[in-house]
This record gives C-alpha cells, structure tokens and sequence, in this order.
C-alpha cells in the first residue's frame, strides 16, 4: 500500500481520487492548496503525490518542486483537464514522473 497525496482545489475531484485510490487499498491525504500539500509531506512519508496542475492562485509545477525539494525522489503526477502538448513537456522537463490529462 502506498500513501499518496492527492491536491486539488475542487473538493468532488479531490473525494473521486480520494474513493478510487482506497478502493485500491492505498492510503490518500487530500490537500486543496499548497500550505496544506507541503505541511502533509512534513507529516510522514508519502510515496507518491498527484497535483492538479492548475490551482486557485496557484501553480501546479512549482508546487510539485516545491515537494520534491522536501521530499526528494518523490515521484509527482501533474493532473490536468487543460492539457497541450507544450505543458506536458515543460511538465516532464521540470521532473514530473508523468502527466495526465
């Protein structure tokens, strides 16, 4: 079983994830901002975080360097509904394990 961190300001996105990840017999934090995503991974390890790339006034990319100097060789998974081409390669270049759309 992993712990996965799971952050995205919509809260029935952040209650799907939250529901096919356990039915899976993972163990899921949500976070709906960064404060709260970086404040978690201080909490404990967590093997695996999924960030939606676009947040509430925030950025989705630098949030994930954020938690991969605290946690580092932290796989992150960018989410994204707004998907291209080019945020995907800047996505994978920046040190995304992978990029969902």
């Amino acid at each position: 079983m992993a712990q996965i961190l799971v952050v995205d300001d919509d809260h029935n996105i952040l209650q799907v994830l939250r529901m096919r990840l356990e039915s899976h017999g993972h163990h899921v934090a949500m976070a709906s901002d960064s404060a709260e995503a970086l404040a978690f991974c201080q909490t404990g390890a967590t093997d695996l975080a999924l960030v939606d790339l676009k947040l509430k006034n925030e950025n989705g990319m630098s949030l994930m360097e954020d938690l991969r100097q605290r946690v580092p060789g932290l796989p992150v998974i960018i989410l994204t509904a707004y998907g291209s081409i080019d945020t995907a390669v800047a996505a994978m270049k920046r040190g995304a394990y992978s990029y969902l759309t």
